[in-house]
């Protein structure tokens, strides 16, 4: 019986190294695969946002952010997928992209482009001021937070433009 239980001990042994070997093979190659799927997601995405297809060029942004979302590539993905919606006019699309990326990427170092995004989505879809505020109120908050958080920048300077047609409105 002693010998039975050694064999079998032996077996197991030998059965589970060779199974982890063949797993970490595995993943190396699934995770290259990955990257390279990623970036050929953002290179189609590119494409397509040149080509005038914002939707689509959307949609592949975040597929490359989805597939490898701990890559520096993916909060990048996320800003673009933003901009391209906002460059087709999908602005309240547009606004769900740039405030998920806000956060999901917090203290990003391109923060202030999401901020930007959500100020002129915003902005853009003031139609008229005197029926709804929400665009208007919005957007002035958004372009309050670049020039009060990022006033160094060349986004504080349009904010400040636009801020005064907004007050201007208001008045």
């Amino acid at each position: 019986m002693k010998l039975f239980i050694k064999f079998s001990l032996i077996i197991l042994l030998i059965l589970n190294v060779s199974c982890k070997n063949k797993d970490t093979n595995k993943l190396v190659i699934a995770e290259e695969e990955l990257d390279v799927q990623m970036v050929q997601a953002y290179k189609e995405g590119l494409e397509l946002l040149n080509r005038g297809d914002g939707l689509g060029a959307s949609k592949k942004f975040s597929d490359a952010e989805l597939l490898y979302p701990q890559s520096i590539w993916a909060p990048r993905s996320s800003l673009m997928s933003a901009y391209s919606l906002y460059s087709s006019m999908y602005f309240v699309d547009a606004v769900y992209e740039a405030e998920r990326f806000l956060k999901v990427y917090p203290k990003h170092e391109r923060e202030v482009y999401a901020h930007y995004l959500l100020a002129i989505s915003y902005y853009d879809q003031i139609i008229d001021e005197k029926k709804d505020l929400n665009e208007i109120l919005q957007s002035k908050k958004f372009f309050e937070i670049i020039i009060k958080e990022f006033p160094n920048t060349d986004y504080a300077i349009d904010a400040e433009y636009k801020l005064e047609f907004i007050e201007e409105i208001m008045a």
